[in-house]
């Protein structure tokens, strides 16, 4: 391929995953506190409260980061999808698999400048949240689909939670 390094795409996805179930378990340890103040009118725990929760939009916000490298990955893939249009297989000729690789050229060297992102984003995340991870299983969820873009000075709605944080 060349002399750039690959993404491991098994361990992306294992980071990402372990990194929803971080963000899961934050959620429940906010919750159990909530109920704490609320069931034992213990104030002193708000901060602890807030606190978590800050801590939560920050993982939050870096598996958000990592799901728009995907985002964008998704969108070449259509591109390149799109470009070549539908094959004929039994029709395939020598002409076709030139046009195909020439009209995939151009984006090839934008999805190597997206694996970098993705290589550099893992480096970060397992920097900082490797240790709190590390022991976790995995946990699995779709990711939603891309937002449509809105225009400038509608509120941005935030995104929705995982399926197995809204329990």
């Amino acid at each position: 391929m060349g002399d750039h390094i690959l993404l491991d795409l098994e361990e992306w996805a294992l980071v990402l995953n372990k990194m929803l179930r971080f963000h899961f378990n934050v959620s429940e340890e906010i919750k159990a506190v909530v109920q704490a103040i609320r069931t034992e009118m213990k104030p002193e725990l708000i901060p602890l409260a807030e606190d978590k929760a800050n801590f939560g939009k920050v993982i939050k916000a870096a598996i958000r980061e990592m799901w728009a490298l995907e985002y964008e990955v998704d969108e070449l893939q259509h591109k390149f999808a799109d470009s070549i249009g539908t094959m004929d297989l039994d029709n395939l000729d020598v002409d076709f698999i030139e046009d195909m690789m020439l009209k995939a050229k151009p984006l090839q060297s934008v999805l190597n400048d997206i694996r970098g992102r993705q290589i550099t984003k893992l480096e970060e995340i397992k920097k900082t949240y490797g240790d709190a991870i590390k022991d976790l299983d995995a946990m699995l969820v779709t990711r939603p689909p891309k937002a449509e873009a809105k225009p400038a000075d509608a509120p941005a709605a935030p995104a929705p939670a995982p399926e197995a944080a809204k329990a």
